[in-house]
């Protein structure tokens, strides 16, 4: 059975790039080679540690507890991980409990998310091993480790599926992903402060020592510490952290099965349908003209974003980024600069526009089949999300200002931010009918992730949109060099020309959208409707 299980998943993960077309197989080609670059550079690295035992116990200890970490916590921030592994896929089927564990634990091995998984732990492996014959013992830790992640993450997935398939469970998710984002600012802004005390880095070695020393009695620090254990012919530590690895091995072993038993005999308790959140149903907006359309598209956003955890999630991490990560994060003048990452994500909001929406986009293309009513749906979206991202991108660049004494500046940086934004968003927005992709309309199973096939329009309009807005800032851009170099009079000219331009790019391709729009109907509904089949 379990050879059945990692057949099926390996047929599932190939067949997809078989029935690729060539240039996505191309491009998927190329990602592979990327992230294998990447993953060897990061192997390589560990490797290197290998003459350095302490160096070498201190880096792996802290990397497979945060790997630990991720596997449990991704699926719940991100709601979904892999569909192939979903065990209500299973139910109906004569198997036990022990079998379909065995089962989706191979499957859970086959694919590239292990393989990246199993290449870094190599390297690590290696790094632990001071002397060769250590390496065996090293190897066998590194897979404990793997089997570790999976076991304890699918249980984890398992035991809050019923939960996450409501809105107060994706609540929970966007509370629990603020919180980690917080915490990453929070470490990043510590190891700052402890480098720049230290001056060489001592001091941010000590602290990383210091807590190597106490994750070491976890799980994952006990599986790291085994090779150094055996060396130095420490029976006692090595016997306590054998015992600790194995306990929790087989205590998300045991999770996992009751999870599973509970999943598949119980119904969850959802609650999809609510009332209609605010005064939503009183806005008094009309859709007969240009500005009602406008107007209506705004309120419709807004009540969406208020009443959907996955839509907020987003513009809480935008505040965080243009507020808070330049703040603790980049240190001395010019971190008033760091808000256009922030000032491009703003713009991201304004992405896949018809996607959101699945097959209900038909009901748009028969109330708003024309031109005008078209190009208002298309202005509306970018009104909602251009409204809040300035005021977000005029207070972070102020307060990074008022904080660094960079107040002569902010015309030249806030020039940069809005165009940036302003671009980002014309450009995502006339994507959104030029390359639609399919979003998943069902939030019902927590293993759900992308559709296949749609990730690389996905990608490729997310940095379509980087690009171009890269381009309306240009002109932002130059001022502000101008006015670093020549003048600072020439900032208050980017201050004026940057938004200028953003504005004028967000006219001409709000037409050029409801012209796209109008013209490809069948197709981007064709495109989008995938996402309530799947």
């Amino acid at each position: 059975m379990v050879g059945v299980f990692a057949g099926l998943k390996w047929r599932l993960v190939s067949s997809r790039f078989r029935h690729s077309n060539g240039a996505s197989k191309a491009w998927q080609i190329i990602g592979w080679c990327a992230a294998a670059l990447v993953l060897l550079v990061i192997a390589v690295g560990l490797m290197a540690l290998r003459t350095h035992p302490v160096a070498a116990r201190t880096v792996v200890i802290s990397l497979f507890t945060l790997q630990m970490v991720s596997w449990v916590l991704a699926p719940l921030v991100a709601f979904g991980i892999d569909e192939t592994v979903d065990p209500m896929r299973f139910a109906l089927l004569p198997l036990t409990t022990g079998v379909l564990q065995r089962g989706l634990l191979a499957a859970s091995l086959v694919g590239y998310l292990p393989l990246a998984n199993a290449l870094v732990l190599i390297g690590a492996a290696v790094a632990l091993s001071s002397s060769w014959t250590l390496l065996p013992i090293a190897l066998l830790c590194a897979v404990a480790q793997l089997g570790l992640c999976m076991v304890v993450s699918r249980a984890a997935s398992t035991a809050m599926s019923g939960l996450m398939s409501g809105r107060r469970g994706r609540d929970l998710g966007m509370v629990i992903g603020s919180l980690l984002f917080l915490l990453y600012l929070g470490l990043s802004f510590a190891l700052n402060r402890a480098g720049a005390s230290s001056g060489s880095g001592a001091s941010l070695g000590s602290g990383a020592r210091a807590l190597s020393q106490v994750l070491l009695w976890g799980p994952n620090g006990a599986l790291a510490a085994i090779p150094s254990f055996v060396e130095e012919a420490r029976w006692v530590h090595l016997v306590v952290a054998v015992l600790t690895a194995a306990a929790a091995i087989r205590l998300g072993w045991w999770w996992w099965s009751v999870a599973l038993q509970k999943s598949m005999t119980t119904s969850p308790s959802t609650s999809e349908a609510s009332a209609p959140a605010g005064r939503a149903g009183s806005s008094g907006a009309v859709a007969d003209s240009l500005g009602g359309m406008v107007a209506l598209i705004v309120a419709r956003d807004r009540v969406l974003t208020w009443r959907d955890p996955m839509r907020r999630i987003p513009w809480l991490m935008v505040v965080a980024l243009a507020v808070i990560w330049p703040l603790l994060v980049i240190r001395g003048h010019g971190s008033l600069y760091a808000v256009a990452f922030a000032a491009v994500m703003v713009g991201m909001q304004a992405g896949n526009q018809f996607g959101v929406e699945g097959t209900g986009v038909w009901l748009h293309m028969v109330a708003f089949a024309d031109r005008t009513r078209a190009r208002g749906e298309a202005l509306g979206h970018a009104v909602f999300v251009a409204v809040p991202g300035t005021v977000i991108v005029v207070l972070a660049v102020l307060l990074q200002a008022f904080f660094r004494g960079d107040l002569r500046r902010v015309p030249a940086a806030l020039g940069i931010c809005l165009a940036l934004m302003l671009g980002s968003i014309a450009l995502i927005g006339y994507l959104s009918a030029r390359l639609p992709y399919a979003m998943r309309q069902s939030r019902k199973s927590m293993f759900a992730n992308g559709l296949p096939g749609q990730k690389g329009r996905n990608t490729a309009t997310v940095l379509a949109a980087v690009g171009g807005g890269l381009v309306v800032a240009l002109p932002a851009i130059g001022l502000a060099v101008l006015a670093v170099t020549v003048a600072p009079g020439w900032g208050w000219v980017g201050l004026v020309v940057g938004p200028l331009c953003g504005v004028v790019a967000i006219v001409v391709m709000s037409s050029w959208t409801a012209t796209t729009y109008l013209d490809r109907m069948p197709e981007i509904l064709g495109t989008v409707a995938l996402g309530d089949r799947s």
